[in-house]
């Protein structure tokens, strides 16, 4: 903590001499002021009287880290650091005067679980605040996947979904922007540096480029995993071969390219495969049937619908729609009044072998 109080007057540890009675501004609780060499100043509660407002444990990363940010978003508005609210029992890191609607830093250093963080971000929601996730170096180490963009991730102008996180070393922004998926399900992003508040305002400036699925080494990898009895494929697995298929066999008209949200798993292709399995068992379909195939298979390969800054709804209906009508290009579905009527359904091998045949150059 970087903010205490004295006979109701403010006072940053910086400033802060020792000997002196201080007190935290959200709880009252008596703080100690911490002076040394390595690390800035800062006040911190004693363990018998902890603070009742929601925050971390102070750590040199997180002390010095809310100083250099106060600095770098100095010109979107006046900073204050530490600013207490007392109606939603929170205290930002770096509160920023910001028009049109105020900006709330949270520099996460430490460990967080999800509820933790849905929480604090609906709070600063219901005063009208926009909520600014900065990730330190715990989170800039790991791997980009769903536990990382459910919580933390949000809609940036100019940069699609993204994460940020701050490095206190450089001094510096980092973005991972425009989050996606490729269909056969690896999380994606392109990440740039950032060392000013204009370059973030400005958004990305390079053209965005993700490369081709190679769906053959999909294939080989799927077949593969399923010979070593993947927990996470058996349930796919059996689901595919009570409809008299092979999970790895699947149609090559259901292969797709591009990306997708991050929301699909195992990715899109999987789940292409399901529903088209289950929905060639029918001879004609309602909507409310294709509603309830997709959202069964999207529970079978690990689908998210919903994370703590953004809902995957309208992208799960558009594969739904997309689906649909690539199988109606191809002629196997045609639409009629009541829904869609199968006409025929596509090749399906009955295992993964008949590919090794055809694929052995492109897998190398």
């Amino acid at each position: 903590m970087l903010i205490a109080a004295r006979e109701q007057q403010l006072v940053d540890a910086k400033n802060a001499k020792r000997g002196v009675a201080y007190v935290c501004p959200a709880c009252q609780h008596a703080v100690i002021l911490h002076r040394g060499t390595r690390v800035q100043p800062y006040f911190a509660h004693t363990p018998q009287n902890p603070c009742t407002f929601q925050g971390e444990g102070e750590t040199a990363q997180h002390v010095l880290g809310k100083r250099q940010l106060s600095v770098f978003f100095a010109a979107w508005g006046p900073v204050t650091l530490e600013k207490v609210l007392p109606s939603i029992a929170q205290r930002a890191d770096c509160w920023i005067d910001h028009q049109p609607r105020p900006v709330a830093l949270e520099f996460q250093c430490s460990p967080i679980n999800r509820d933790e963080v849905a929480e604090r971000t609906r709070g600063y929601q219901r005063l009208g605040v926009y909520p600014f996730w900065l990730l330190g170096s715990r989170y800039a180490r790991q791997k980009l996947g769903w536990s990382l963009i459910d919580r933390f991730a949000s809609w940036l102008r100019g940069w699609g979904l993204c994460l940020l996180f701050w490095d206190v070393t450089r001094q510096e922004l980092r973005i991972d922007h425009h989050i996606c998926q490729a269909v056969t399900g690896e999380y994606l992003c392109q990440t740039v540096w950032v060392s000013d508040v204009a370059a973030l305002s400005a958004g990305a400036q390079r053209r965005l480029w993700w490369s081709e699925p190679n769906i053959a080494r999909f294939r080989f990898e799927l077949d593969r995993d399923l010979r070593r009895s993947s927990l996470t494929l058996r349930p796919l697995q059996t689901a595919i071969y009570l409809t008299g298929h092979h999970l790895a066999g699947f149609p090559q008209t259901l292969v797709t390219t591009g990306v997708t949200a991050p929301i699909f798993g195992r990715g899109l292709l999987l789940w292409r495969v399901m529903v088209a399995a289950w929905l060639f068992e029918r001879p004609s379909l309602l909507p409310e049937t294709i509603n309830g195939l997709a959202e069964e298979a999207f529970r079978l390969v690990g689908g998210h619908i919903a994370a703590v800054r953004f809902t995957g709804q309208p992208a799960l209906q558009q594969a739904v729609d997309t689906l649909l009508t690539d199988l109606i290009h191809d002629q196997y579905l045609v639409k009629i009044p009541t829904g869609w009527r199968v006409l025929s359904e596509p090749h399906w091998d009955a295992d993964y072998t008949a590919w090794l045949e055809n694929d052995e150059k492109i897998l190398g």
